[in-house]
């Protein structure tokens, strides 16, 4: 065991570091994706509103980004302990209302008196008006399915409404990740919040909380608002008429509809002969499409021939003026680019680190480059020349990203044309007919 001291981390809503850095998360965020929509996000909670903020969790570090990006309250998270060892770390650490947890492999003594402690300040912090971020599932897994929810949240909830009694209204309010590509850039993400989670009836007499019946009721709350692929022997057969529907662009009717169809597969999968029937027309059209050399993705051809996307061949003609506004950006993306794909081994971490390096980098570049064309211009022109670089590295940056978007829809209408109407697709396109017509009947 390691001789540690025992941390307690002040009692705070809101600190300046998070605030200041708010703006690059955000940026960093929409620059990476798409963001397709933030339903549901004009009911959230008033800042200053005791709550807890819950998320599935498929990509890695990149899923508390959107938290911090686009809730308007500040966010307290549970990181790791051995990150803050060192003061100078931990006040960095505090600025950004992380709290460590301490965990088995840290090998320090007295674990649970120094968890208690931690668990102790969220409860305070909430008190205070504070909102904590917590992903029940544990950890993350890059499927779009909701595995088994631990028992920290459950833990969490009854230690606030034992610690003050105010805090048995705790707005527990579930958020969504729905990513149609989470690794490759300037692919559609759409968050989606739901309405709080009611708890409080939950409480018991002995200070616990009904664990089985609260993880009934937040399965139920994601259900509505992420993509959950049940259960587990399904998932593979059923994902590629999920990517199909193109969930990430649904509206908030659509969406609903098509989360009932999700549930609807996962009664009928106990049905050994729907299942098999829908066994049989995957694995034939798993087979055509590996014998035609795997060309294409689902999003692209969607669920019939009307569900191209439009070819938006104007974006052709203005392509090379992207590359010219993004060209003070260029060397810093090429080494982002390239460093992460060289050290980063996991795809969930891969989108994680290239934002990570990306929020730190691009502003410091451009900061440099407009420097030195303040510099270099004409006595005068300095403080221009410096603003007119800065607009050009920040602005030139989104322009290319805004770009890149339309490339990847004007990539999936030439696929999904060939595709639905390419005479070299036919049995590939006779084979996915087929197997969406099962899936769906």
């Amino acid at each position: 065991m390691k001789t540690r001291p025992i941390l307690h981390p002040p009692i705070q809503v809101s600190h300046l570091y998070y605030r200041l850095t708010r703006v690059l998360v955000w940026g960093g965020i929409t620059r990476y994706y798409k963001i397709s929509g933030l339903d549901g996000f004009d009911q959230l909670p008033k800042p200053g509103t005791p709550a807890i903020f819950i998320g599935n969790h498929q990509n890695g570090m990149m899923d508390p980004m959107p938290f911090c990006g686009f809730v308007p309250q500040q966010i307290h998270w549970l990181t790791r302990a051995d990150v803050f060892w060192n003061p100078v770390a931990r006040h960095i650490l505090y600025g950004y209302n992380q709290l460590p947890v301490y965990r088995q492999r840290d090998r320090v003594d007295s674990l649970r008196e120094r968890n208690d402690v931690i668990f102790d300040v969220c409860v305070d912090r909430m008190h205070a008006g504070a909102a904590m971020g917590i992903f029940p599932e544990g950890n993350h897994n890059p499927f779009p399915s909701l595995r088994g929810l631990k028992g920290g949240l459950a833990e969490m909830l009854a230690r606030a409404a034992r610690r003050h009694a105010s805090l048995k209204d705790i707005q527990l309010v579930p958020i969504g990740l729905d990513y149609e590509d989470y690794v490759d850039w300037r692919r559609r993400f759409r968050v989606r919040a739901g309405a709080a989670i009611p708890f409080a009836d939950l409480l018991q007499d002995d200070g616990s909380i009904d664990k089985p019946a609260l993880n009934a009721r937040v399965r139920e709350a994601f259900q509505n608002i992420m993509v959950d692929l049940q259960p587990e022997e399904a998932q593979p057969y059923l994902h590629p008429a999920m990517r199909a529907a193109r969930t990430t662009e649904m509206s908030p009717e659509d969406w609903a509809t098509f989360s009932a169809q999700v549930r609807r597969w996962e009664s009928q999968w106990s049905d050994e002969s729907w299942a098999g029937r829908v066994k049989e027309a995957f694995d034939a059209w798993d087979k055509a499409w590996k014998a035609a050399g795997q060309n294409g993705r689902p999003e692209a051809w969607g669920l019939h021939p009307n569900a191209i996307r439009p070819n938006k061949s104007w974006i052709r003609w203005i392509r090379p003026l992207t590359w010219l506004a993004n060209l003070p950006s260029l060397p810093t993306e090429t080494f982002v680019r390239r460093f992460v794909n060289k050290t980063i081994k996991k795809a969930e971490f891969i989108p994680t680190m290239r934002l990570g390096y990306g929020i730190l980098l691009f502003p410091v570049s451009w900061v440099i480059l407009s420097g030195l064309a303040g510099l270099l211009a004409p006595d005068g022109w300095g403080w221009m020349a410096a603003g007119a670089m800065w607009v050009w590295g920040e602005g030139g940056s989104r322009w290319h990203a805004w770009a890149e978007s339309h490339m990847h829809d004007r990539r999936d209408a030439i696929d999904g044309h060939a595709f639905w109407h390419g005479s070299s697709h036919e049995a590939v396109r006779k084979a996915w007919a087929h197997y969406l017509e099962v899936v769906n009947n």
